[in-house]
């Protein structure tokens, strides 16, 4: 995402002041909004459609990076477990789950 300073970057005080404007313009151009505080950044405000994409990007790299360890460690020589150890583990995992609620 590419900032526009002169529009992206805006006071706390003017984004409260014109929230309407500002969220009509976040969807219009699927831009964030840098908000500042003391002319210093605070916080950063997206649209729900930037947001959904960022969060799907980021699963996206997450599965990315899970397959290619797997694949990794398959080039190696490292096969996993069994299937039966693999559920045992799995289900020794959720009774530590269970019993830490």
């Amino acid at each position: 995402m590419n900032l526009v300073f002169d529009q992206d970057i805006v006071s706390l005080t003017d984004f409260a002041r014109r929230t309407r404007e500002h969220t009509v313009e976040l969807k219009k151009h699927g831009r964030p909004r840098v908000l500042t505080h003391n002319g210093k950044a605070a916080a950063v405000v997206l649209s729900v459609e930037a947001y959904e994409k960022l969060a799907h990007d980021a699963e996206e790299r997450r599965a990315d990076l899970r397959l290619k360890s797997a694949l990794d460690n398959y080039a190696k020589g490292k096969r996993g477990m069994p299937l039966d150890q693999a559920f045992a583990q799995i289900q020794r995992q959720a009774a530590k789950r269970r019993a830490a609620r």
